[in-house]
């Protein structure tokens, strides 16, 4: 359903008409490049100028040269010879002059391209900056409702579909523009009867462009949607690939995906048919543009209306009228789709973090951890609005404190804890850090004072060391090694292939849950946090694995505040208050004995784990 959801999304914005705000936005990131962007223009207008003028030359060679020393059969042997020397003389120049036009077009073509790559990459590069930084910055409630696949989409695929206009758009329209009224000037210029006898190809042309964009688009659309199909297929049967092969599935899924690849094939032939009909014809106008000027042109050159000379350059000068319609429909095609990429760009640089700093924030001072809960309600935006996930709740955690937090899934613990993080903000309430409200701080200076270890355990590519520095980027090696020995990970670290600099996998792939869960809480020591918090960190270990790692969680548990949720309670027993949530409301709290004591609801949980 999300793939199906993200494909209408894409069509939702395919295809439309850049709007000039759009514009003007991606125009806002070629400005720092303004100085080789309009180099850039300059070499693309004299590029252009040393191609009009090559017909030109090729008249002048022919007219003053060629067709005199062609007529010039009779005579005085030695006017002849005379004639045919200055003849060849003449040509020689011309051609010397050719060349070196040629030449300059091509220096000056070399200088367009290298400029407009420095000026298209430099201002994607930095779009694709910004997208990473503002992604970075998205509070998770964004990231909660939003599909990953669309996420990395607008980071990586709409990005790179900017680079045609980007890079080539403002040159080639340029350069298409100058040549069409150039060689219609000069056309004029030559004869305006022959002008008028080439222009009976121009109504059928522009039908049939126009009949191209409008069957090229709809070609086009059908594709990109179910290129989008077979992506989705792809992605959903690699992240579920060990479900496939554990049901054998390999064979249904492999139909299933020859299937939309066969109508991918389908859609791909029906839009390359369009494509293959459009080009011949539009060679077919050219050769009948070009066959009209050789009969009617050819009349009038016997008659001596025009020379030979004019009636080549006119040849020439028609070839060079069909290429800059063929690129300017090319780039009305691009601006399309690139401006569904940037519409979905800017609707990602638009969304703004539903947690940031206020305009006065502070920066915390060095925190002691001591946290208080006064009366604090708080709901997800995709919970329904009469829904609320916590309810007034209200606790306190002193400095060096272990609190734990048990209870059924779904019962507040995450949102808790998410709320100390400031991952998400409270709708009601206030929560107190040191006798600060957390709002009237700044973001960075609570996460840079607070150490989380997840269930997921997420390692990052890049060494085993780079990992453990990952929350203190500045720290020695050997404090990285002190951590380790403390914990009591070191000598796991050293029976690696590589010790400290071992390669890590994707998400940590070449370790074992417990080993990559121990080299999570290495990396939470070395960030040295005033406040830990620990969301089912030993969920993914067995029983075995997580008494080993016991003394690992004393180590990080001394002298910080401490919050661990936990469905395995011997991971709590030994915290100084323990939370206890049921739909929301914490509906018991005390220590480990205290709790067992009332037979409440802790006392229940205990027992379904003892029987577990």
């Amino acid at each position: 359903m999300a793939a199906s959801a993200d494909i209408e999304l894409e069509e939702q914005f395919a295809q439309k008409r850049m709007s000039r705000t759009t514009a003007a936005r991606l125009a806002r990131y070629l400005r720092p490049y303004r100085r080789t962007f309009l180099f850039n223009l300059a070499c693309t207008l004299s590029a252009t100028a040393t191609q009009l003028l090559g017909p030109k030359f090729i008249q002048i060679g022919i007219d003053r040269y060629l067709a005199p020393a062609a007529t010039g059969t009779t005579g005085n042997p030695v006017q002849l010879a005379a004639g045919t020397e200055a003849a060849y003389r003449g040509i020689f120049i011309v051609s010397l002059v050719y060349l070196g036009n040629l030449l300059l077009g091509w220096m000056l073509t070399v200088a367009q391209v290298r400029s407009a790559i420095r000026v298209g990459q430099g201002a994607m590069n930095d779009l694709r900056i910004a997208v990473f930084e503002h992604i970075q910055r998205l509070s998770l409630n964004y990231f909660d409702k939003t599909h990953q696949g669309r996420i990395i989409a607008r980071a990586d695929t709409d990005i790179d579909s900017l680079d045609r206009i980007m890079t080539w758009g403002a040159n080639q329209m340029l350069a298409s523009l100058m040549t069409l009224a150039g060689v219609i000037v000069v056309l004029l210029q030559y004869d305006w009867r022959l002008c008028l006898a080439v222009s009976v190809v121009l109504p059928p042309l522009f039908l049939a462009t126009r009949l191209f964009h409008i069957h090229g688009l709809q070609a086009y659309r059908k594709v990109r949607a179910q290129t989008s199909r077979l992506t989705a297929a792809m992605a959903e049967n690699i992240a579920g690939v060990r479900v496939v092969q554990a049901f054998s599935r390999e064979e249904e899924n492999l139909n299933r995906f020859q299937q939309l690849h066969e109508t991918h094939n389908a859609l791909a032939l029906a839009a390359a048919r369009v494509f293959h009909t459009f080009m011949p014809f539009l060679g077919f106008m050219s050769g009948l543009g070009t066959l009209i000027i050789i009969g009617y042109g050819g009349t009038l050159a016997r008659r001596g209306e025009i020379t030979v000379g004019e009636l080549a350059a006119f040849a020439l000068y028609l070839g060079m009228f069909f290429g800059p319609i063929q690129t300017m429909g090319d780039l009305y095609n691009a601006v399309l789709s690139t401006a569904a990429s940037a519409e979905r760009i800017f609707q990602l640089l638009d969304t703004e973090p539903q947690v940031r700093d206020r305009v006065d924030a502070e920066p915390l001072p060095a925190i002691r951890g001591h946290i208080i809960f006064e009366e604090v309600w708080f709901r997800y935006e995709t919970t329904p609005a009469d829904t609320w996930v916590l309810h007034d709740i209200c606790f306190e955690a002193k400095p060096g404190e272990t609190v734990a937090l048990v209870g059924h899934t779904g019962s507040g613990k995450t949102s808790i804890i998410s709320l100390i993080a400031r991952f998400y903000e409270p709708q009601r309430g206030r929560l107190l850090m040191d006798g600060i409200d957390l709002q009237s701080a700044t973001i960075e200076s609570l996460h840079e004072q607070i150490g989380i270890v997840t269930q997921e355990n997420f390692l990052f590519t890049g060494t085993v060391m780079e990992n453990l520095k990952f929350g203190r980027p500045g720290a020695e090696d050997g404090e990285v090694i002190q951590a380790a020995k403390s914990l009591g990970t070191h000598e796991m670290i050293l029976g690696f292939a590589e010790g400290y600099q071992t390669r890590v996998g994707e998400r940590g792939g070449n370790f074992s849950a417990g080993e990559r869960q121990l080299l999570t809480f290495t990396r939470a020591m070395v960030a040295r946090p005033r406040i830990l918090i620990l969301d089912e960190a030993t969920s993914a270990v067995d029983a075995q694995t997580e008494r080993v790692i016991q003394h690992a969680l004393a180590e990080l548990f001394a002298r910080r505040t401490c919050f661990v949720v936990a469905h395995r309670l011997s991971t709590v027993r030994h915290a100084h208050r323990i939370l206890v949530l049921a739909h929301g409301r914490i509906v018991e709290q005390g220590r480990h004995d205290e709790l067992l004591k009332r037979g409440g609801h802790y006392a229940k949980l205990h027992e379904e784990f003892v029987r577990q």
